[in-house]
């Protein structure tokens, strides 16, 4: 029967934090620079007037307008540039192509709110009519041509970031945001004033179906050596090992399937913009029972806890001192006072012997934890027997197995 070894996958990763460098990205740069691809053809198109007249001589090129009011130019502009940024955000909830099914039901206004702003400061070309002077109030229409709504869209398009899984989750609304405004713009325009409409469509959705993915969904990376043949099994479903997996927020149980390893089976909680990276731990497919002296020398009563960890790595743990393979296991604590706080550090020694000969060891010292005098003995024997047993299934993942019990192939 394979026995299947239980990670306490999250504290693991408290204590065990390993940076995902080599993660699979995802496939947004590539689409991010196919989408740029795409555009820069219409880049660079200057219309043929600045300021048009009062008369609206110029505003037959006018795609996309809004008329503002102020007691000064100025304020007429901006309150102008407000309404224009307005029926493109009518533009946007109108489509039925700018999909929201998967947002919160708050997006909406929010996302309302956000191109309001970024237009004021994204829209390139933006063309006024001189201002009339109208009830005491100055009056001034803002209007975008075609040239200039492509500008905007080139523009919004190379400020993306480049590296967006960077960004903290929060910030993902802003790029989705940015791609919104571009998609109302293009739609602004119509197939005879840009023949290749479609083209650009079809980028667009590309570069938002990634980003909503980003914003939307979670992902794990599970890594298990490059060499290492397996498959990572979600809810039924199969992934790959060593790369990136994008799930909805939810928390799920996994398994890790490993040619020539144990299983390794755990849960893991993700939110909405996580990127969580599990490594997995490489134990040897033993055949056989193999028994080894357990020594457990701590504060904390936690040998029941060692003793089943070392059974799902079959291996016997036994009191027979004559046995060849010894493992002894002292775990301290040491605390120091701070402000009416107890500061408390658990250290972890792992020694192994073969034949009285030393055959590997390790030492651990936890990230230090505050205790009162009301939660102290509870949470120093939860915190011991966390660390304790979590440095234990660790070091018995990269301890060479096989070797120590001189198991051939």
């Amino acid at each position: 029967m394979r026995k299947v070894f239980f990670c306490n996958l999250l504290f693991l990763l408290s204590v065990f934090a390993v940076s995902c460098a080599t993660a699979a990205k995802s496939d947004y740069e590539s689409v991010r620079h196919n989408a740029s691809d795409a555009f820069a053809g219409l880049e660079g198109k200057e219309d043929a007037f600045d300021e048009v007249g009062s008369g609206g001589e110029a505003l037959f090129a006018a795609v996309l307008k809004g008329t503002g009011t102020g007691e000064d130019e100025k304020s007429a502009k901006n309150d102008a540039l407000s309404q224009l940024a307005n029926s493109i955000v009518a533009d946007i909830v109108s489509k039925t192509v700018i999909s929201q099914e998967e947002r919160d039901g708050k997006y909406t206004e929010s996302l309302r709110n956000d191109i309001v702003i970024r237009s004021n400061v994204s829209l390139k070309g933006v063309l006024f009519t001189k201002p009339v002077e109208k009830g005491g109030f100055v009056e001034v229409t803002a209007f975008m041509t075609r040239n200039s709504i492509e500008n905007t869209i080139t523009y919004l398009l190379k400020t993306m970031p480049e590296d967006i899984e960077t960004l903290p989750p929060e910030k993902y609304d802003d790029v989705l945001t940015m791609i919104y405004l571009s998609y109302s713009l293009l739609y602004a325009v119509s197939d005879r004033q840009v023949p290749e409409r479609e083209k650009y469509i079809v980028a667009l959705s590309a570069l938002k179906a990634e980003v909503e993915k980003l914003a939307s969904y979670g992902s794990v990376y599970f890594q298990a050596g490059s060499d290492v043949k397996g498959e990572v099994v979600i809810d039924g479903k199969s992934y790959e090992l060593n790369k990136k997996i994008f799930l909805k927020p939810a928390n799920y149980k996994f398994e890790v399937k490993l040619d020539g390893y144990r299983n390794v089976s755990g849960s893991v909680n993700l939110l909405k913009g996580d990127k969580k990276f599990v490594e997995i731990p490489l134990v040897p497919e033993l055949s056989g029972n193999f028994e080894i002296f357990l020594s457990v020398e701590s504060p904390v009563g936690m040998s029941g806890d060692i003793e089943k960890a070392l059974l799902d790595f079959g291996i016997v743990p036994t009191q027979k001192e004559e046995l060849p393979h010894k493992v002894v296991i002292v775990v301290k604590t040491a605390s120091v006072q701070v402000d009416g706080y107890e500061r408390i550090t658990v250290s972890v020694d792992i020694n192994t012997f073969k034949n009285g000969e030393k055959f590997k060891i390790a030492h651990y010292d936890h990230k230090p934890f505050f205790v009162t005098a009301q939660n102290r003995d509870e949470k120093v024997k939860e915190e011991s027997r966390k660390v304790a047993l979590a440095v234990v299934k660790k070091f018995l993942s990269t301890i060479d197995l096989k070797a120590f019990f001189d198991v051939t192939e």
